[in-house]
């Protein structure tokens, strides 16, 4: 049998949501940590996932040692490449992934797209202030969370600003009343609809 048939016969979500977000949006994950923060935040939604994963607070924010071991395994066996800066899904990979997209729900693999999507292209400051503001409870051991704390409402206003979140989103990771927001985005020559 072969790791095509195995992974598609083991039918083991964990993989599945790995190769799914590897696959979505037919984009590299760029680098480890924003694949960390995309499968935890999944793993908040899904509860199939998230017994799996056991997420720790780390460094930078959410960790979990089940994730990178399953990126290398998928790594060793050809179905992704991780460089660390890039993972990347390989031909055999999205091979898999067709299938797995067969048999999956649709709004799964929405949110899987969604999220990548949401994540991909922030920097990892932007990131971490996402992460760190909207799960204040991950910041405990993170090396970073001290040094961005003093910026932190000037990347979650650049997330507004690229529109990834809106502003009531905003005032809720800063626990800040909507007209604040309002007023900071006016200050910064945002438009501001009502």
């Amino acid at each position: 049998m072969g790791i095509k048939e195995k992974i598609l016969e083991d039918n083991e979500k964990l993989h599945n949501f790995i190769i799914l977000l590897a696959n979505a949006n037919d984009e590299p994950v760029r680098g480890r940590t924003k694949f960390q923060k995309m499968m935890f935040l999944l793993s908040n939604r899904f509860d199939e996932i998230r017994e799996q994963c056991s997420y720790d607070k780390d460094d930078f924010g959410p960790h979990s040692k089940v994730i990178l071991k399953e990126l290398e395994y998928l790594d060793q066996v050809g179905v992704l490449s991780d460089n660390s800066s890039e993972i990347v899904i390989t031909k055999l990979g999205k091979e898999i992934a067709k299938e797995i997209i067969k048999k999956e729900d649709s709004d799964v693999l929405r949110i899987i797209k969604e999220y990548k999507e949401f994540l991909n292209d922030l920097d990892t400051k932007e990131l971490l202030a996402y992460i760190y503001s909207a799960f204040p409870d991950m910041t405990g051991k993170s090396i970073e969370y001290e040094k961005l704390k003093p910026d932190m409402e000037k990347y979650i206003m650049l997330l507004v600003k690229k529109e990834k979140i809106t502003a009531q989103r905003a005032a809720e990771l800063l626990k800040k009343t909507q007209n604040y927001i309002i007023k900071k985005m006016k200050e910064e020559g945002m438009v501001v609809l009502r």
